[in-house]
């Protein structure tokens, strides 16, 4: 393969990778487009991107626990670099209660909105962390060929979009600020083709099992932020009730888009691999070695709905 086309084929990967990473970058503008900030919206955006997380980091991204957790333990030290805001202004469920501000003191509201920006820039260095590592997998998936990394990334940037929303919409709650939100969640979503980056120029040797080590521990980075930054913010707003709807809705969206990108494919990880090696031995030496190795390797591999059992290579690539 000349050199020319080694470039253009890395480039071609490159440019899936970020297509799929800017997807974060919809979720923003699908916030910008939903109307006025509003507690109740707050809520259910927080609780529907909670469960999209959820399901992909426990469905999808646990195969190794110990990355897994050691994701979980690095971010949680992270987050408490962050100052601490005291939770101590009132509400009932999105109806605000307007107190006196002490003099030179600032407002609960000045206070609640500070709280709320911090929720979203917490999210952002979560998702912007945990996109590094994807970028990486859509890379070297494509690098095997496109109709490989493609499903990779569009089932990515299925629960890419989601992410973008629980940037975008603390963000644009706290500051009322379009501008703001739009480029924390470009911030997270350019991480992506930076991963590809990374491993384009300096690393061009990872197996399976590092990618998929790596894939967990931002799942455990996920997990975190979903019950540390967005469900609190969501049962603050909403009644309980709605904050199960709106997440078990994140679940069903994200479950739904893999099984139909499972479907498209045509990867349905039934793989009949009933090697029907019927060299029936014709020596006639009967000795019914049929070679049948019916091993009928019938290794239904019944996994759960999955974007990295889609398209993950088995192979290093160098």
């Amino acid at each position: 393969m000349s050199t020319d086309n080694i470039a253009s084929w890395n480039s071609s990967a490159f440019l899936i990778a970020s297509i799929s990473g800017l997807s974060t970058c919809l979720g923003g503008l699908l916030v910008l487009f939903y109307g006025q900030p509003s507690t109740n919206k707050l809520g259910h955006l927080m609780s529907f991107s909670s469960g999209v997380m959820i399901y992909i980091s426990f469905m999808d991204l646990l195969p190794e626990a110990v990355p897994f957790f050691t994701g979980m333990l690095f971010f949680g030290i992270i987050a408490k670099l962050f100052p601490e805001h005291d939770h101590d202004h009132e509400h009932d469920h999105g109806k605000q209660h307007d107190k006196k501000k002490p003099p030179g003191k600032p407002s609960l509201k000045d206070k609640e909105m500070k709280r709320i920006k911090q929720v979203g820039l917490i999210t952002a260095l979560g998702l912007s962390l945990h996109n590094i590592p994807e970028g990486i997998a859509v890379y070297v998936a494509s690098l095997k060929g496109v109709n490989v990394g493609l499903p990779l990334a569009v089932a990515i940037a299925a629960h890419n979009i989601p992410e973008g929303m629980a940037v975008a919409s603390p963000i644009y709650h706290a500051t009322g600020s379009k501008k703001q939100a739009f480029f924390y969640s470009l911030i997270s979503g350019v991480c992506e083709p930076l991963g590809a980056l990374i491993f384009s120029f300096f690393i061009r040797d990872l197996d399976d099992y590092t990618i998929q080590s790596l894939l967990a521990a931002v799942g455990g980075i996920m997990v975190l932020v979903s019950f540390r930054e967005l469900l609190p913010v969501a049962l603050e707003y909403l009644k309980p009730e709605s904050a199960m709807i709106s997440n078990a809705l994140g679940m069903i969206f994200i479950s739904f888009s893999i099984y139909l990108l499972h479907g498209s494919s045509g990867i349905h990880g039934h793989e009949h691999s009933h090697g029907h090696d019927h060299s029936h031995g014709h020596s006639h030496s009967h000795d019914h070695s049929h070679s049948h190795s019916h091993s009928l390797d019938h290794s239904h591999s019944h996994d759960p709905v999955s974007y990295t059992h889609l398209t993950l290579p088995t192979k290093r690539i160098v």
